[in-house]
Protein backbone atom coordinates (compact mmCIF):
# COMPACT_ATOMS: atom_id res chain seq x y z
CA UNK A 1 0.00 0.00 0.00
CA UNK A 2 2.78 2.42 0.90
CA UNK A 3 4.48 1.70 -2.42
CA UNK A 4 1.34 2.72 -4.33
CA UNK A 5 0.83 5.86 -2.23
CA UNK A 6 4.38 6.95 -3.04
CA UNK A 7 4.27 6.28 -6.79
CA UNK A 8 4.56 9.96 -7.70
CA UNK A 9 7.33 10.75 -5.22
CA UNK A 10 9.28 7.73 -6.46
CA UNK A 11 8.88 8.62 -10.13
CA UNK A 12 11.74 10.76 -11.38
CA UNK A 13 11.10 12.34 -14.77
CA UNK A 14 14.47 13.31 -16.29
CA UNK A 15 13.29 15.96 -18.75
CA UNK A 16 15.91 17.88 -20.69
CA UNK A 17 16.44 20.94 -18.47
CA UNK A 18 16.42 18.72 -15.38
CA UNK A 19 19.06 16.35 -16.77
CA UNK A 20 21.18 19.25 -18.02
CA UNK A 21 20.93 21.03 -14.67
CA UNK A 22 21.78 17.90 -12.67
CA UNK A 23 24.84 17.20 -14.80
CA UNK A 24 25.97 20.81 -14.45
CA UNK A 25 25.61 20.79 -10.67
CA UNK A 26 27.60 17.60 -10.29
CA UNK A 27 30.26 18.89 -12.66
CA UNK A 28 30.73 22.05 -10.59
CA UNK A 29 30.75 20.16 -7.27
CA UNK A 30 33.12 17.44 -8.44
CA UNK A 31 35.58 19.92 -9.94
CA UNK A 32 35.51 22.34 -7.02
CA UNK A 33 38.17 20.28 -5.23
CA UNK A 34 40.87 21.35 -7.66
CA UNK A 35 39.56 24.83 -8.55
CA UNK A 36 41.71 27.83 -7.62
CA UNK A 37 38.71 29.46 -5.90
CA UNK A 38 35.31 28.25 -4.64
CA UNK A 39 32.85 27.32 -7.41
CA UNK A 40 29.40 28.88 -6.97
CA UNK A 41 26.28 28.16 -9.02
CA UNK A 42 22.62 29.20 -8.81
CA UNK A 43 19.54 27.12 -9.61
CA UNK A 44 16.82 29.55 -10.66
CA UNK A 45 13.19 28.97 -11.52
CA UNK A 46 9.58 29.75 -10.68
CA UNK A 47 7.86 28.10 -7.77
CA UNK A 48 7.13 24.40 -8.54
CA UNK A 49 9.46 24.34 -11.52
CA UNK A 50 11.44 21.46 -9.98
CA UNK A 51 14.31 23.18 -8.15
CA UNK A 52 13.96 21.25 -4.89
CA UNK A 53 13.64 17.91 -6.69
CA UNK A 54 16.79 18.71 -8.65
CA UNK A 55 18.69 19.37 -5.43
CA UNK A 56 17.31 16.20 -3.82
CA UNK A 57 18.49 14.12 -6.75
CA UNK A 58 21.91 15.75 -6.68
CA UNK A 59 22.22 15.07 -2.96
CA UNK A 60 21.94 11.31 -3.56
CA UNK A 61 25.45 11.36 -5.04
CA UNK A 62 26.88 12.83 -1.81
CA UNK A 63 25.29 10.87 1.06
CA UNK A 64 25.89 11.51 4.74
CA UNK A 65 27.60 8.59 6.48
CA UNK A 66 29.07 7.65 9.84
CA UNK A 67 32.83 7.12 10.10
CA UNK A 68 33.92 5.79 13.49
CA UNK A 69 32.56 8.18 16.09
CA UNK A 70 32.08 11.03 13.60
CA UNK A 71 29.89 11.92 10.66
CA UNK A 72 30.82 12.65 7.07
CA UNK A 73 28.50 15.33 5.68
CA UNK A 74 29.68 16.18 2.15
CA UNK A 75 26.36 17.82 1.17
CA UNK A 76 25.26 20.47 3.70
CA UNK A 77 21.73 21.69 2.95
CA UNK A 78 19.64 24.41 4.59
CA UNK A 79 16.51 26.30 3.67
CA UNK A 80 16.68 30.06 4.20
CA UNK A 81 14.09 31.49 6.64
CA UNK A 82 12.03 34.52 5.68
CA UNK A 83 14.32 37.07 7.37
CA UNK A 84 17.75 35.51 7.70
CA UNK A 85 20.41 36.82 10.06
CA UNK A 86 24.02 35.68 10.28
CA UNK A 87 23.47 34.15 13.72
CA UNK A 88 20.26 32.44 12.64
CA UNK A 89 21.73 31.07 9.41
CA UNK A 90 24.80 29.78 11.24
CA UNK A 91 22.43 28.05 13.66
CA UNK A 92 20.60 26.35 10.78
CA UNK A 93 23.88 25.11 9.34
CA UNK A 94 24.99 23.81 12.74
CA UNK A 95 21.70 21.96 13.16
CA UNK A 96 22.03 20.45 9.69
CA UNK A 97 25.54 19.22 10.45
CA UNK A 98 24.24 17.57 13.67
CA UNK A 99 25.85 19.88 16.21
CA UNK A 100 24.05 19.19 19.53
CA UNK A 101 24.91 22.75 20.62
CA UNK A 102 23.55 24.37 17.47
CA UNK A 103 21.74 27.11 19.42
CA UNK A 104 24.60 28.00 21.75
CA UNK A 105 27.07 30.85 21.34
CA UNK A 106 27.47 34.22 19.69
CA UNK A 107 27.52 34.90 15.96
CA UNK A 108 31.31 34.73 16.03
CA UNK A 109 31.59 31.49 18.01
CA UNK A 110 28.87 29.79 15.97
CA UNK A 111 30.63 30.71 12.75
CA UNK A 112 33.99 29.41 13.93
CA UNK A 113 32.42 26.21 15.23
CA UNK A 114 30.65 25.71 11.92
CA UNK A 115 33.91 26.06 9.97
CA UNK A 116 35.58 23.49 12.20
CA UNK A 117 32.71 21.04 11.92
CA UNK A 118 32.54 21.43 8.13
CA UNK A 119 36.24 20.60 7.90
CA UNK A 120 35.95 17.61 10.22
CA UNK A 121 32.82 16.35 8.43
CA UNK A 122 34.41 16.57 5.00
CA UNK A 123 31.82 19.02 3.70
CA UNK A 124 32.41 19.73 0.02
CA UNK A 125 29.28 21.64 -0.96
CA UNK A 126 26.94 24.03 0.83
CA UNK A 127 23.42 24.28 -0.56
CA UNK A 128 21.05 27.12 0.32
CA UNK A 129 17.43 26.86 -0.83
CA UNK A 130 14.94 29.77 -0.93
CA UNK A 131 17.85 32.13 -1.60
CA UNK A 132 15.44 34.93 -2.57
CA UNK A 133 14.89 35.45 1.17
CA UNK A 134 18.25 37.23 1.23
CA UNK A 135 16.22 40.14 -0.18
CA UNK A 136 14.08 41.88 2.46
CA UNK A 137 10.44 41.73 1.34
CA UNK A 138 9.52 44.98 3.01
CA UNK A 139 12.21 47.15 1.51
CA UNK A 140 13.37 45.04 -1.46
CA UNK A 141 16.92 45.58 -0.20
CA UNK A 142 19.55 42.86 -0.26
CA UNK A 143 20.75 41.79 3.18
CA UNK A 144 24.38 42.50 2.41
CA UNK A 145 25.68 41.56 5.85
CA UNK A 146 24.34 38.02 5.48
CA UNK A 147 25.55 37.75 1.86
CA UNK A 148 29.04 38.91 2.90
CA UNK A 149 29.10 36.34 5.69
CA UNK A 150 28.21 33.61 3.21
CA UNK A 151 30.96 34.69 0.83
CA UNK A 152 33.55 34.59 3.62
CA UNK A 153 32.29 31.20 4.84
CA UNK A 154 32.70 29.72 1.37
CA UNK A 155 36.12 31.33 0.91
CA UNK A 156 37.41 30.12 4.27
CA UNK A 157 36.13 26.55 3.95
CA UNK A 158 36.90 26.18 0.22
CA UNK A 159 33.61 24.43 -0.51
CA UNK A 160 31.35 24.68 -3.53
CA UNK A 161 28.22 26.79 -3.10
CA UNK A 162 24.83 26.04 -4.64
CA UNK A 163 21.96 28.48 -4.13
CA UNK A 164 18.42 27.89 -5.33
CA UNK A 165 15.51 30.27 -5.52
CA UNK A 166 13.06 32.36 -7.48
CA UNK A 167 14.32 34.67 -10.25
CA UNK A 168 14.40 37.54 -7.73
CA UNK A 169 17.33 35.88 -5.98
CA UNK A 170 19.64 37.06 -8.76
CA UNK A 171 19.53 40.50 -7.11
CA UNK A 172 21.47 39.08 -4.16
CA UNK A 173 24.24 37.92 -6.45
CA UNK A 174 24.27 40.91 -8.78
CA UNK A 175 24.48 43.48 -5.97
CA UNK A 176 27.50 41.87 -4.35
CA UNK A 177 30.41 42.26 -6.75
CA UNK A 178 32.73 39.86 -4.93
CA UNK A 179 30.02 37.22 -4.58
CA UNK A 180 28.97 37.60 -8.22
CA UNK A 181 32.55 37.06 -9.35
CA UNK A 182 32.48 33.56 -7.90
CA UNK A 183 29.33 32.42 -9.71
CA UNK A 184 29.34 30.49 -12.96
CA UNK A 185 26.41 30.46 -15.40
CA UNK A 186 23.15 29.63 -13.62
CA UNK A 187 20.97 26.56 -14.09
CA UNK A 188 17.49 27.64 -15.17
CA UNK A 189 14.39 25.47 -14.74
CA UNK A 190 11.49 26.96 -16.66
CA UNK A 191 7.86 25.99 -17.06
CA UNK A 192 6.82 24.09 -20.17
CA UNK A 193 5.33 26.22 -22.94
CA UNK A 194 2.43 24.77 -24.96
CA UNK A 195 2.94 27.32 -27.74
CA UNK A 196 6.43 25.92 -28.48
CA UNK A 197 6.40 22.58 -30.28
CA UNK A 198 9.48 21.09 -28.61
CA UNK A 199 8.37 22.20 -25.14
CA UNK A 200 4.84 20.90 -25.72
CA UNK A 201 6.11 17.51 -26.87
CA UNK A 202 8.43 17.26 -23.86
CA UNK A 203 5.53 18.09 -21.53
CA UNK A 204 3.55 15.27 -23.13
CA UNK A 205 6.52 12.95 -22.65
CA UNK A 206 6.65 13.87 -18.96
CA UNK A 207 2.96 13.04 -18.63
CA UNK A 208 3.62 9.79 -20.48
CA UNK A 209 6.27 8.85 -17.95
CA UNK A 210 3.91 9.53 -15.04
CA UNK A 211 1.25 7.57 -16.92
CA UNK A 212 3.58 4.58 -17.16
CA UNK A 213 4.14 4.57 -13.40
CA UNK A 214 0.52 5.01 -12.35
CA UNK A 215 -0.98 2.67 -14.97
CA UNK A 216 0.71 -0.31 -13.32
CA UNK A 217 -1.92 -0.04 -10.60
CA UNK A 218 -4.89 1.83 -12.11
CA UNK A 219 -6.99 1.97 -15.26
CA UNK A 220 -7.20 5.57 -16.46
CA UNK A 221 -7.18 7.90 -19.48
CA UNK A 222 -3.94 8.22 -21.44
CA UNK A 223 -2.32 11.32 -19.95
CA UNK A 224 -0.02 11.92 -22.92
CA UNK A 225 -2.76 12.14 -25.57
CA UNK A 226 -3.28 15.68 -26.91
CA UNK A 227 -6.65 16.33 -25.30
CA UNK A 228 -5.67 15.07 -21.85
CA UNK A 229 -2.23 16.69 -22.06
CA UNK A 230 -3.85 20.05 -22.78
CA UNK A 231 -6.14 19.62 -19.77
CA UNK A 232 -3.08 18.99 -17.60
CA UNK A 233 -1.33 21.99 -19.11
CA UNK A 234 -4.30 24.26 -18.37
CA UNK A 235 -4.41 22.90 -14.81
CA UNK A 236 -0.72 23.42 -14.10
CA UNK A 237 0.60 26.16 -16.35
CA UNK A 238 3.35 23.77 -17.43
CA UNK A 239 4.82 23.63 -13.91
CA UNK A 240 5.96 20.11 -13.09
CA UNK A 241 5.29 20.54 -9.36
CA UNK A 242 1.57 21.05 -9.95
CA UNK A 243 1.41 17.96 -12.18
CA UNK A 244 2.89 15.91 -9.34
CA UNK A 245 0.46 17.38 -6.78
CA UNK A 246 -2.61 16.52 -8.85
CA UNK A 247 -1.48 12.97 -9.58
CA UNK A 248 -0.40 12.34 -6.00
CA UNK A 249 -3.84 13.41 -4.74
CA UNK A 250 -5.58 11.26 -7.36
CA UNK A 251 -3.55 8.20 -6.32
CA UNK A 252 -4.16 8.81 -2.61
CA UNK A 253 -7.92 9.10 -3.19
CA UNK A 254 -8.01 5.93 -5.28
CA UNK A 255 -6.14 3.97 -2.61
CA UNK A 256 -8.33 5.36 0.18
CA UNK A 257 -11.52 4.44 -1.67
CA UNK A 258 -10.14 1.06 -2.83
CA UNK A 259 -10.60 1.92 -6.50
CA UNK A 260 -8.63 0.38 -9.35
CA UNK A 261 -9.48 3.27 -11.67
CA UNK A 262 -8.66 6.97 -11.94
CA UNK A 263 -11.23 8.74 -14.10
CA UNK A 264 -11.52 12.26 -15.45
CA UNK A 265 -13.94 13.01 -12.59
CA UNK A 266 -11.35 11.74 -10.10
CA UNK A 267 -8.73 14.05 -11.58
CA UNK A 268 -11.21 16.92 -11.28
CA UNK A 269 -11.59 16.23 -7.56
CA UNK A 270 -7.85 15.80 -7.11
CA UNK A 271 -7.25 19.13 -8.85
CA UNK A 272 -9.65 20.96 -6.53
CA UNK A 273 -8.16 19.35 -3.42
CA UNK A 274 -4.51 19.82 -4.32
CA UNK A 275 -4.07 23.08 -6.24
CA UNK A 276 -7.41 24.74 -6.90
CA UNK A 277 -7.17 27.19 -3.99
CA UNK A 278 -3.70 28.26 -5.13
CA UNK A 279 -4.61 29.14 -8.69
CA UNK A 280 -8.33 30.00 -8.56
CA UNK A 281 -7.43 33.64 -9.20
CA UNK A 282 -7.30 32.75 -12.90
CA UNK A 283 -11.11 32.37 -12.90
CA UNK A 284 -10.82 29.35 -15.22
CA UNK A 285 -13.15 26.39 -15.30
CA UNK A 286 -11.68 23.26 -13.75
CA UNK A 287 -9.75 21.76 -16.73
CA UNK A 288 -10.80 18.23 -15.74
CA UNK A 289 -14.53 18.98 -15.88
CA UNK A 290 -16.25 17.39 -18.86
CA UNK A 291 -17.63 20.80 -19.83
CA UNK A 292 -14.13 22.19 -20.27
CA UNK A 293 -13.40 22.97 -23.92
CA UNK A 294 -9.91 21.78 -24.82
CA UNK A 295 -9.37 24.54 -27.33
CA UNK A 296 -6.05 26.35 -27.40
CA UNK A 297 -6.57 30.11 -27.78
CA UNK A 298 -4.31 33.08 -27.02
CA UNK A 299 -6.66 34.05 -24.16
CA UNK A 300 -6.45 30.59 -22.57
CA UNK A 301 -2.66 30.48 -22.90
CA UNK A 302 -2.40 33.94 -21.38
CA UNK A 303 -4.43 32.92 -18.33
CA UNK A 304 -2.56 29.64 -17.97
CA UNK A 305 0.80 31.41 -18.04
CA UNK A 306 -0.19 33.20 -14.81
CA UNK A 307 -0.63 29.98 -12.85
CA UNK A 308 1.82 29.94 -9.98
CA UNK A 309 1.97 33.73 -9.75
CA UNK A 310 -1.64 34.95 -9.80
CA UNK A 311 -2.51 33.64 -6.35
CA UNK A 312 0.28 35.66 -4.77
CA UNK A 313 -0.78 38.84 -6.61
CA UNK A 314 -4.42 38.27 -5.69
CA UNK A 315 -3.51 37.81 -2.04
CA UNK A 316 -1.74 41.15 -1.90
CA UNK A 317 -4.51 43.01 -3.69
CA UNK A 318 -7.30 41.59 -1.53
CA UNK A 319 -5.68 42.79 1.70
CA UNK A 320 -4.54 46.10 0.32
CA UNK A 321 -0.95 45.16 1.03
CA UNK A 322 1.44 42.28 1.57
CA UNK A 323 0.27 39.27 3.53
CA UNK A 324 1.99 38.88 6.88
CA UNK A 325 4.02 35.74 7.32
CA UNK A 326 3.81 33.72 10.51
CA UNK A 327 6.71 34.07 12.92
CA UNK A 328 9.40 31.55 12.12
CA UNK A 329 11.15 29.53 14.79
CA UNK A 330 14.03 27.12 14.68
CA UNK A 331 11.53 24.27 14.77
CA UNK A 332 9.71 25.16 11.56
CA UNK A 333 12.51 26.51 9.40
CA UNK A 334 15.12 23.82 9.86
CA UNK A 335 15.13 21.31 7.05
CA UNK A 336 17.62 18.50 6.70
CA UNK A 337 17.67 15.88 4.01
Amino acid sequence: MEEINNIIENTLIPYKSFETGLARLRQCIDNSYSASEPVCIAVIGESRAGKSRLIEECQLAYPTSRVGKGMTVPFLYVKTPSKPTVKGLAELFLYAIKDPRYDKGTEYTKTNRLKTLMKNAGTTVVVIDEFQHFVDKGSDKVMHHVADWLKILVDDTRVALVVAGLPSCTAVINQNEQLAGRFVEAVYLSRFDWSETSSREEFKSVLGAFDGSVRRYFDMPDFSQDEMAFRFYCATGGLIGYVAKILREAVWDAVLNQRATISLADLSIAYKKSVWSEISANRMLNPFEREFKSICTPDVLSKVSQIGTAAMIEGRTRNGGKNKLPKLTIGNVITTR
